[in-house]
């Protein structure tokens, strides 16, 4: 064999060989990507359950009769509804009338 033939043929093997390493490195990310799912998963169902619940504590908090009890608390004494004289309204107005 000649000089020349030997070194194409290491040149070819080494970029068969680099190509092959680039190959399976994507593979191995790809696959270290698809063993995260399901834990992302079930992350993102535990977020979605905590939203829910915590859309009804706020709904449960935000309910009127919960809040006229509240108001007969010792803590919450201070608040009182206002009287219509002391409502002040404001009109909107637009600009050049």
């Amino acid at each position: 064999m000649s000089k020349g033939l030997l070194f194409r043929l290491l040149i070819c093997i080494f970029t068969l060989g680099l190509f092959l390493y680039s190959y399976v490195d994507k593979q191995n990310n790809l696959t270290e990507l698809k063993m995260q799912i399901p834990k992302l998963s079930k992350e993102l169902k535990q977020m979605q359950e905590e939203k829910t619940r915590l859309g009804f504590a706020i709904d449960k908090f935000e309910n009127p009769q919960n809040l006229l009890q509240k108001i007969r608390l010792p803590e919450f004494s201070h608040l009182k509804y206002p009287f219509s004289t002391e409502v002040i309204i404001l009109s909107e107005s637009r600009d050049g009338e």
